[in-house]
């Protein structure tokens, strides 16, 4: 028994061994040499590419921060024509509601002991009618505050983002303008 594991043992790592060298002699003999102009070359066109993705990068950030800014500005000017026709909304009822309310003051003057007590209700059913929908103005007011900050947080990340990418594509513009110049230099010298 032991014989066998020690022969099976033995076949084993003989047969991985000789797969190894196999496989590293393969990958030595598949390479292909490249002189030195060659290298050069494709290192130089190796580096405008790299600065090319670096651009459409940046530029893609760029674009995003201006749909930030223009998103902001856009969700800024919604909300605040919606406030004004809140505001508008809102002092329309109040004048009305407070004639209305005039209106059941005065009856009250007037009426006597019996129907003091329905206009009394009628006022205080209307006084609560007048609470709820003020609720709901404030909650519409606050829906729409809600849209201005998120509209000023987008203005405010849109422009950060431009300030630190506009820079950073002169930058990558001028190394591509630099590599660009380089690698036409070496072509034209060694004419490849």
């Amino acid at each position: 028994m032991k014989k066998q594991l020690l022969r099976l043992f033995t076949f084993l790592l003989l047969t991985s061994f000789l797969s190894l060298t196999n496989y590293l002699f393969a990958q030595e003999t598949s390479t292909e040499t490249l002189s030195k102009d060659e290298l050069k070359l494709k290192k130089l066109e190796d580096k405008v590419k790299n600065i090319e993705a670096k651009i459409e990068v940046t530029q893609a950030k760029i674009d995003y921060a201006d749909s930030l800014v223009q998103a902001g500005f856009e969700m800024g000017k919604e909300a605040n024509n919606e406030l004004k026709v809140i505001s508008k909304e809102e002092k329309m009822f109040v004048k009305e509601n407070n004639a209305k309310r005039k209106e059941l003051r005065k009856q009250l003057k007037k009426a006597d002991e019996d129907d003091e007590k329905a206009i009394e209700a009628e006022i205080k059913q209307h006084d609560s009618m007048v609470k709820t929908e003020m609720k709901i103005f404030d909650k519409r007011y606050s829906t729409e505050e809600k849209k201005l900050e998120k509209a000023k947080k987008n203005d405010e990340k849109g422009k950060d983002k431009l300030k630190q990418y506009n820079p950073k594509l002169k930058e990558y513009e001028k190394a591509l303008e630099e590599a660009e110049e380089n690698l036409s230099e070496f072509r034209t010298e060694k004419e490849l």
